[in-house]
């Protein structure tokens, strides 16, 4: 019983290391592409095509980002592996929201007013 029990647990153990053998060597050599995320939305393999989210034009629509793995449908369109830049059509209603891809089309927002120290800003700030 003794030697049954010793050969078993050679062969299990053999096995289990020929197998971690294999995946680690299948997984060297595999090309994945990296998770893109809002954190790496910034650095070339994940910026959008679309450009960099958060612009808003005049009319307070504001440019959005959808990444892999967000929780939102994607466009079709788009390619699953990046992150992408969109906003939300204004004249959708809010039960059926529609994602148009891209940056807002309206004009840019007015820049904001100077600085009147105590009335709108506080020096130091």
């Amino acid at each position: 019983m003794h030697k049954t029990f010793i050969a078993a647990f050679a062969a299990a153990t053999f096995a289990s290391v020929g197998l971690n053998v294999a995946a680690a060597a299948l997984s060297g050599t595999a090309n994945a592409a990296p998770f893109c995320s809002p954190a790496n939305a910034n650095t070339p393999p994940c910026a959008p095509p679309e450009g960099p989210p958060g612009t808003c034009d005049a009319n307070g629509v504001c440019g959005q980002i959808w990444c892999p793995g967000s929780g939102m449908s994607p466009i079709p369109q788009w390619d699953m592996n990046v992150c992408h830049t969109f906003y939300f059509d204004r004249n959708a209603p809010l039960t059926e929201p529609v994602m148009i891809p891209g940056q807002p089309p309206g004009p840019p927002p007015p820049p904001p007013p100077p600085c009147i120290p105590f009335i709108n800003c506080l020096p130091g700030l």
